[in-house]
């Protein structure tokens, strides 16, 4: 499946016409066009998606950022920052988190400032390849792309709130799923511990 044929069952689901490429000259796949990269940006930014997770070792820069003791480079194909953890303290990532904050320098540089030495990045990729997405995220993104584009193709307020809801429903199933793949263990944080089991 790739982004023409996720842009035709969106185009489905709003009864239009089917479309060759995004670049055909119909109404249909202008529409398209517009929406669909922006659509796929929006949805993989909404959570951490395990087929988009990265891990990175982040490029310590020169620059200075009030706050923070060190300055790391933006991962390229960046789309969220997630966690930024030394690589010592990995497996503990998610329950030790550490501080950081993302600034844009002159220039339009976007730098990651955080108190982590040699630090690495978990992140969301801009994931392009249709291939690597899972079938829930391919719905949700498939159903968002019909509510962006049933008010500019049909003009129906109704139609897009209908779909907006369907869109919401596919996006948390999607979520859910995501979810079962990755085992968590609980783990309490280390005061909560001590207190409670010592």
């Amino acid at each position: 499946m790739n982004q023409t044929d996720i842009c035709n069952m969106a185009l489905s689901i709003i009864n239009r016409q089917r479309i060759d490429s995004l670049d055909d000259p119909s109404e249909e796949a202008k529409a398209c066009k517009i929406y669909y990269e922006h659509t796929r940006e929006r949805l993989l930014r909404m959570f951490s998606w395990g087929f988009a997770r990265r891990l990175e070792k982040l490029a310590l820069l020169t620059q200075t950022i009030p706050g923070w003791d060190y300055c790391y480079s933006y991962p390229q194909e960046c789309l969220a920052v997630q966690l930024v953890f030394d690589e010592d303290r990995a497996e503990m990532r998610e329950m030790e988190r550490q501080d950081f904050e993302i600034v844009t320098l002159s220039g339009n540089d976007r730098v990651i400032g955080t108190n982590v030495e040699l630090a690495w990045a978990e992140y969301t990729g801009n994931v392009k390849n249709t291939e690597m997405f899972s079938p829930e995220f391919t719905e949700a993104l498939t159903r968002m792309l019909a509510a962006n584009l049933a008010f500019p193709l049909t003009g129906n307020s109704e139609l897009t709130n209908m779909n907006l809801q369907l869109a919401q429903q596919s996006i948390n199933i999607a979520m859910q799923e995501n979810v079962n793949e990755r085992e968590q263990r609980t783990q309490w944080p280390r005061k909560y511990e001590r207190a409670r089991f010592r």
